[in-house]
């Protein structure tokens, strides 16, 4: 299976869902290069450019309004949305089951617009507790978002066009969200409280346009519950696919290196300018804003999905190597090693999110979604648990060594890599079977 052209038209019917209807114009010429083909695609990339741009303009701003507006310490803001961020995984598995059996566009739309109220409510925040319910609530309902959405994409599109389209989404998200931040750097220059409430109202605004779009996808029905012998094996009884849910997961560890490990090694340990550590965060934006879709093309099997796993684990590996070394040599090949550091971190991160797509779809039952992609959302716990402590430690006390033990944790999971997913696949349902998402074992390679 390959992936159609962006600029061709998709298949017809794009989904069992879905009635055939004929392939929509193709748009010309750059234009055609950065959407996806009109339809129910195209619809989801405008949901996640509005996403994302009030997400940038919230989050770039609203951490300095609890504390400077509000009066909140850093470390209650913190530890605020930290819980916020964990319970927020959890409560994704009640609202991907919602999302099965009502439909997911149904569920898409209450949890856009349920974001609203705890928004709303932030402009009243008094103390410490009033702005953890707050918090603790937006998680929820932007994690159930986000599954609601992947439930409707795998609803409204079929095969390799699933991460096709997440691709495009990401792609769009980048743009959206580095928007919304720059944005959002108007309002932290001005400093007033009004210019930090400007922020949150922007974001509720956009939820609410977010939710008018959905409006436009199609009304895919939910789904028949499945058997109580079945449904006793559902997401969280799966090993074989929660599995396969946190070895996908490793490779956002990525993100933390990005975020966190890199930019205190520039400062801290390397001869570079300091000023190397924002130029790192936007060569990554505009290289997976860029190459995103082209990047996720080979996730198009759970064949081409293994392989590109394993490329995104090595990728990391170079740059783990490739940073520790930077630390141990003069300014100006410490800035090539950075870069090239980057730009490999940027591979892997790109490839991972279409390996981890591909696996998170096509093992999933069909008639289970949403429940199946809020457990897979899961194997996010761990990373986000432990890779702040885990590269932090490792790479301020151990310094190259450190680097290179994070190089061996992806080196071990390329040895993982076939035999968890190969698990999997073999304990997927035959096909032809009630309730069946069968894959043939022989797509994963030997």
């Amino acid at each position: 299976m390959t992936h159609p052209s962006p600029t061709s038209g998709p298949p017809a019917p794009t989904s069992p869902d879905l009635p055939a209807r004929p392939a929509p114009p193709a748009l010309p010429g750059l234009l055609g290069r950065l959407l996806p083909p009109a339809g129910p695609g195209r619809i989801l990339v405008a949901v996640s450019l509005l996403n994302s741009l009030g997400l940038g303009l919230y989050a770039a701003g609203s951490a300095v309004y609890f504390v400077r507006s509000v009066g909140l310490s850093s470390t209650q803001v913190g530890l605020g949305l930290s819980v916020a961020g964990l319970l927020g995984l959890v409560a994704g598995l009640p609202v991907g089951r919602l999302a099965d059996r009502l439909g997911p566009r149904r569920v898409a739309i209450g949890m856009a617009l349920a974001t609203a109220g705890p928004l709303a409510c932030a402009v009243w925040t008094r103390n410490f507790w009033q702005f953890l319910a707050i918090v603790v609530l937006l998680g929820v309902f932007e994690s159930g978002w986000i599954v609601a959405n992947e439930a409707m994409i795998a609803r409204v599109m079929a095969g390799a066009d699933r991460v096709r389209i997440s691709a495009y989404l990401r792609a769009v998200f980048n743009v959206g969200l580095t928007l919304g931040a720059l944005a959002a750097g108007v309002a932290l220059a001005v400093g007033t409280r009004t210019a930090y409430l400007t922020l949150i109202w922007a974001y509720l605004g956009t939820s609410v346009l977010a939710a008018a779009l959905y409006i436009g996808l199609p009304a895919v029905p939910g789904t028949v519950p499945a058997p109580a012998g079945v449904r006793s094996r559902r997401a969280l009884r799966d090993w074989p696919y929660l599995a396969v849910a946190q070895h996908a997961n490793l490779t956002t560890i990525g993100d933390t290196l990005l975020a966190l490990a890199l930019p205190l090694w520039v400062v801290s340990a390397t001869a570079a300018p300091a000023g190397l550590a924002a130029w790192l965060l936007a060569i990554n934006t505009v290289l997976v804003a860029c190459l995103q879709v082209r990047a996720a093309r080979p996730a198009d099997t759970l064949a081409g999905a293994t392989r590109l796993q394993e490329r995104a684990l090595a990728a990391l590996a170079v740059t783990c190597v490739l940073a520790g070394i930077s630390g141990t040599v003069p300014r100006w090949p410490a800035v090539a090693l950075l870069v090239a550091s980057v730009v490999a971190l940027t591979a892997g991160e790109m490839w991972g999110q279409g390996a981890r797509w591909a696996l998170r779809f096509d093992l999933a039952p069909a008639d289970a979604q949403g429940e199946y992609g809020a457990a897979f959302r899961l194997g996010l716990l761990l990373p986000r648990a432990v890779a702040p402590v885990l590269v932090t430690a490792l790479t301020s006390h151990w310094r190259l060594g450190g680097w290179l033990a994070l190089a061996g944790v992806f080196v071990v999971g390329i040895g993982l890599n076939r035999p968890v997913i190969g698990w999997a696949v073999r304990t997927r349902p035959a096909p032809g079977s009630d309730h069946a998402q069968a894959p043939a074992a022989a797509e994963v390679p030997a």
